[in-house]
């Protein structure tokens, strides 16, 4: 799992109070024993700071991640159903394939984990939202795949929306006959991450 910049971790936080609210996260964080401190922050960015620094970027071993963490896959098994799970492995599969054994990026596959990765973000995106589907991603990934989605963030949003189109056009929209709004939907704790190949706590 790659470390998330302060800036990731930011948007991350203000991700979870807005969907959830600054108080009930705030009271969630405080029943997990997440804080040192029952002084409540001002604001989201304040919470974010101190919890940043809590967990070191959810690398340490610490209340504060798993907190958020639970809160973050919640929000996510709220958007994506079982079906739509099988599906987003699937596009997990195709990023996989542009790894080595110490899943690290293949040099000569950078071409393909671009495609791969804009198709894996605009799946995940058309059920949640485009900063969500960035988050998850990052949070997921190893240090190098998170390196290069740094990196190539642009080539790779504009790789998912060349790819969108090309189904549109081909009457095979994602959000159509691949991911069924009728699958039964899992419980946060029964779900599958969603991590790639790539994730090791």
């Amino acid at each position: 799992m790659a470390q998330l910049t302060t800036q990731e971790f930011d948007t991350m936080i203000a991700t979870l109070v807005e969907r959830v609210g600054f108080n009930r996260f705030y009271e969630n964080l405080i029943k997990a024993n997440a804080l040192v401190s029952r002084k409540r922050p001002a604001n989201a960015k304040a919470l974010a700071t101190q919890l940043y620094q809590l967990s070191a970027g959810l690398r340490r071993e610490h209340p504060a991640r798993y907190a958020v963490e639970v809160l973050w896959q919640d929000l996510l098994s709220k958007s994506v159903t079982e079906e739509q799970t099988k599906t987003i492995e699937q596009l997990i599969e195709q990023v996989n394939a542009c790894l080595s054994e110490r899943l690290e990026v293949l040099p000569e596959k950078a071409s393909d984990l671009v495609t791969a990765l804009g198709a894996y973000h605009r799946g995940l995106a058309m059920l949640t939202t485009e900063e969500i589907a960035y988050t998850e991603m990052v949070l997921r990934a190893t240090t190098d795949v998170a390196r290069f989605l740094r990196e190539r963030k642009a080539d790779v949003l504009t790789a998912g929306a060349a790819g969108e189109e090309t189904n549109r056009r081909i009457g095979e929209s994602v959000t159509g006959r691949l991911f069924s709004q009728t699958a039964s939907r899992r419980s946060p704790r029964d779900r599958k991450s969603l991590p790639l190949r790539a994730s090791r706590r």
